[in-house]
C-alpha cells in the first residue's frame, strides 16, 4: 500500500508453520529482481519502507523462519510509487564572462545556469528563483537565465526550485553572488598647454606618468578628417600631448575610463583649438655707414602667413640693454645721431597681425642673430690738396708701365736685326 511517494506499507500473511511455530520474517527489497537485500527482519506481518523515489516501480519478497530454518520466498510482488514534485535542483552556477554567449552589464546584472532535477513522474513546468530579499522569479522549463536590474557591487543568494502540476519541489542549496561595480564615469577633459603644434591634455587626478599600477585606463580618441573617431592614447596616465598639428585648428576630442568592472560610457565631446604659429627667426641684419652720424640697417623680407600682414621690430642694443627704435613693415630703417667710433648692435624679429573676437592681435617670432656695427669719421677729399698716396702710387704705377713696354719694344727690335744678320750670312755662304 502506498502511504505517499517515498512510503511504502508492505504486509503480508503467516504462511502453514508446519509443526513449528514462525518466529521471524525476512523482507527483500530493491528496485531490480536480481538485486534485492533484506530491508526488515521481525515477527511482524508488515513494514513501513521509506526513503523512496517518486514514481519508481519496487520488487519484494518474504521468507517465513521457524524452529526448523528459514523457509522458501514467497512470490516476487511489486509496486510503483506514484509521481510527485520535482526533486530538488543539486547544481546551480554563476555563469563567468568568458562563458556569456554576449557582453553583459555585469555590475546590474547575474547570469545563471543550472541542471535540471529529476522530474518524478510529472512533468516539470518552470522554476522559482529567489534571490536578495526574498525576491522571487518564476521562469519557464529552461536551464540558465539572467537576473537582470539589480544593485552594483552588491552580494545576493540565490536558490532555486522546480515545480510540476504536483506542487513545488524543495529549494536548492543557495549560492552567493556579488555583482561587479559601475564602470568609471568618464573625467572631465581640459587642455592646459595651447601650443601652434601640439595641445597637452589633462584629465582627473593622478600623476602625469604611471608611477604605481593604475587600475583605471583612459581611452582618449580624436576626431579624423573623416569625421570618424580614433584613439590616440590609451593607458593609465592622466595627460597626453597631442602633436602634429595644424596651426589655428580646432580638433574635437572624448575620453573614457575603464577598469575591472568594464568600459565605462565615453564623455561629451570637447572641442580644443591650435593657437597661430609665430613667424621664424629671421637672418642677422645688415648695417651700412651712409654718413657720420647715420647709417641703415636692412633686413629681409617674410611672406604674409596666411593671410595675416608681417610687421617688424628693430631693437638697438648698446651694453647689455636693447632699446626698440622701430616697429612697422618696412624692411630697412635709417639710424640718426650715430656717434664716431663706437659699437652698436642690431637685431630684428619679425611678428603677425591678426583680428580675433578681442580685437587686433600680434605674434612675434624670436629674435634674429645680432649685427655689430662700428661707426667711423669719413674724411672729404679737396681738389686744392696734394693728391692722395693712392693716387701718386698709382701715377707711378702707371709710369713704370710704360717704361717697361719701351724696353720690351727695344729687345724685341734688336733680336730681330740680329736673326736677319745671321740668315742673310748663312743664305750668302
Amino acid at each position: 500500500m502506498c502511504k505517499t511517494a517515498t512510503c511504502i506499507v508492505a504486509t503480508w500473511e503467516s504462511p502453514p508453520c508446519n509443526g513449528a511455530e514462525v518466529s521471524e520474517y525476512r523482507l527483500e527489497w530493491g528496485q531490480m529482481e536480481g538485486s534485492m537485500h533484506i530491508v526488515y527482519t521481525g515477527p511482524l506481518l508488515c513494514y513501513e519502507v521509506k526513503g523512496l523515489s517518486p514514481a519508481t516501480t519496487y520488487y519484494c519478497r518474504v521468507q517465513a523462519v521457524n524452529l526448523a530454518g528459514p523457509g522458501l520466498f514467497g512470490e516476487i510482488g511489486t509496486v510503483t510509487t506514484p509521481a510527485s514534485v520535482p526533486a530538488a535542483v543539486a547544481i546551480l552556477n554563476l555563469l563567468e564572462e568568458d562563458q556569456l554567449e554576449g557582453p553583459l552589464p555585469l555590475s546590474t546584472c547575474l547570469a545563471l545556469h543550472w541542471e535540471e532535477p529529476c522530474c518524478h513522474g510529472a512533468e516539470i513546468i518552470g522554476y522559482h528563483i529567489e534571490y536578495g530579499e526574498k525576491q522571487v522569479l518564476t521562469v519557464n522549463r529552461i536551464r540558465s537565465h539572467v537576473l537582470e536590474n539589480l544593485q552594483p557591487d552588491t552580494f545576493y543568494r540565490i536558490r532555486i526550485q522546480a515545480f510540476n502540476s504536483l506542487g513545488t519541489g524543495p529549494f536548492s542549496p543557495s549560492i552567493k553572488a556579488k555583482t561587479k561595480p559601475l564602470p568609471p564615469d568618464p573625467p572631465h577633459l581640459e587642455c592646459v598647454v595651447f601650443s601652434y603644434q601640439s595641445l597637452k591634455l589633462k584629465w582627473g587626478e593622478g600623476p602625469s606618468r604611471a608611477l604605481i599600477a593604475n587600475p583605471t585606463q583612459f581611452n582618449l580618441q580624436m576626431e579624423d578628417r573623416l569625421g570618424r573617431f580614433i584613439t590616440v592614447y590609451s593607458g593609465p596616465c592622466h595627460t597626453y600631448k597631442v602633436q602634429r598639428l595644424s596651426e589655428s585648428t580646432t580638433y574635437y576630442f572624448k575620453i573614457q575610463a575603464c577598469n575591472d568592472a568594464g568600459e565605462g560610457e565615453f564623455s561629451e565631446v570637447y572641442a580644443f583649438a591650435t593657437t597661430k604659429s609665430p613667424p621664424p627667426a629671421m637672418k642677422a641684419p645688415k648695417v651700412h655707414q651712409l654718413g657720420d652720424n647715420v647709417c641703415e640697417v636692412t633686413w629681409e623680407p617674410l611672406q604674409p602667413m596666411k593671410g595675416d600682414a608681417i610687421v617688424y621690430i628693430l631693437q638697438l642694443a648698446t651694453g647689455r640693454e636693447a632699446d626698440q627704435i622701430y616697429k612697422g613693415p618696412e624692411t630697412s630703417y635709417r639710424v640718426p645721431s650715430v656717434q664716431t667710433n663706437c659699437e652698436y648692435r642690431f637685431r630684428v624679429c619679425a611678428g603677425r597681425q591678426y583680428q580675433d573676437s578681442t580685437g587686433w592681435q600680434e605674434l612675434f617670432g624670436p629674435y634674429s642673430p645680432s649685427a655689430a656695427f662700428s661707426s667711423q669719421k669719413q674724411e672729404l677729399l679737396l681738389p686744392s690738396l696734394d693728391p692722395a698716396p693712392e693716387l701718386l702710387k698709382s701715377k707711378r704705377k702707371a709710369l713704370s708701365d710704360e717704361q717697361f713696354a719701351f724696353l720690351l719694344l727695344v729687345i724685341f727690335a734688336t733680336v730681330a736685326i740680329l736673326f736677319a744678320v745671321i740668315i742673310q750670312y748663312f743664305v750668302i755662304k
